[in-house]
């Protein structure tokens, strides 16, 4: 035999239904609302922090040794070079010749357009 069915108890199961899917929704959006604040203030620390370079590892570095050997060494002068170098060097100041402003040159420059 049948059940009667009773109006007010369906509306009430249909009722508590809509509340349950509504309150899983609402739940939904302040989910994503906390994680795109969280994801915000995420990049805001990344950015407004001061952060290291790594240091390069001896793999790299061998690599370069093997293929540049000589890289970041300088000769070393020997007495007597500086003066050599400064007779090949181009002066185009006083301050090149190392005398300082003691120096005096006497140019003549003429601009005529």
């Amino acid at each position: 035999m049948p059940q009667p069915i009773d109006p007010q108890t369906e509306i009430g199961r249909i009722t508590a239904a809509e509340r349950i899917q509504q309150i899983a929704e609402r739940a939904s959006l302040a989910a994503q609302t906390r994680m795109t604040d969280e994801t915000e203030l995420q990049r805001v620390n990344a950015e407004s922090q001061v952060h290291q370079t790594r240091q390069k590892s001896e793999e790299v570095d061998e690599e370069l040794q093997r293929h540049n050997p000589f890289m970041g060494r300088r000769r070393k002068r020997k007495r007597g070079e500086k003066e050599e170098q400064l007779a090949d060097h181009t002066l185009y100041s006083p301050h090149d010749r190392g005398g300082g402003a003691d120096d005096t040159f006497d140019h003549d420059f003429d601009v005529t357009v």
